[in-house]
């Protein structure tokens, strides 16, 4: 029974996320990865590309507000893979939950300025 209710509560909890994503989210700025890596991120079109300050390379490409969600591609550039990604604002931190095959993950930016 409690497993139930907090699968519920999960469940409930994710959807509350999805619905508030808003095609006007603003994800520019300096944000720290988990890592302590601080990556630069800006508006290109109508969609958000981001890099890290000390490189020329793409961690995070072509983040489009899509079928009511935020999607993108994260890139790991030292060991050269990519995965699909969404991205969810949530005050002064952006939570990715990043899909590779079955394995899905949970990472969280923090604001710089």
């Amino acid at each position: 029974m409690m497993q139930k209710v907090v699968i519920l509560i999960f469940i409930i909890c994710n959807f509350s996320i999805a619905i508030a994503q808003k095609s006007t989210d603003n994800f520019s700025g300096q944000w720290k990865t988990e890592k302590g890596i601080v990556i630069e991120i800006t508006k290109v079109k109508s969609s958000f590309i981001g890099k890290p300050l000390d490189k020329n390379v793409l961690v995070l490409n072509d983040l489009t507000f899509t079928n009511g969600k935020w999607r993108g591609i994260l890139i790991n550039p030292k060991k050269d893979v990519s995965v699909n990604c969404e991205a969810y604002l949530q005050g002064n931190k952006i939570k990715f939950i990043v899909t590779k095959g079955l394995i899905t993950k949970e990472l969280i930016w923090t604001k710089v300025n």
